[in-house]
């Protein structure tokens, strides 16, 4: 699939760039959001979207950020679930 090379998709990408050395998540979240919203208005959307080089950026930085591994993905979910019930959870913070 070819980019669209939109005035969306060219901010997108630099801040896609920028973020690589960034720990705030809240910042993080907030510009991919902004850039998701604005390619999607720019006709790129679904399987485009979720695929699109700037989504898989963003997703990288957050996996790094929060150390993802399967493991650590698995006792993420299993907790959600637990907090959803009211459950009081326990988590392993690993810092920056």
């Amino acid at each position: 699939m070819k980019t669209q090379d939109t005035e969306a998709e060219r901010q997108a990408a630099a801040d896609a760039n920028a973020v690589q050395d960034a720990v705030n998540i809240v910042a993080i979240v907030g510009c991919f959001h902004r850039h998701l919203l604005a390619m999607h208005r720019s006709g790129i959307y679904g399987d485009n979207l979720n695929n699109h080089p700037v989504s898989l950026a963003f997703t990288s930085k957050l996996n790094s950020l929060c150390r993802m591994t399967t493991d650590r993905e698995m006792a993420a979910l299993l907790a959600v679930r637990d907090i959803e019930r009211g459950e009081e959870v326990e988590y392993e913070v690993i810092p920056i």
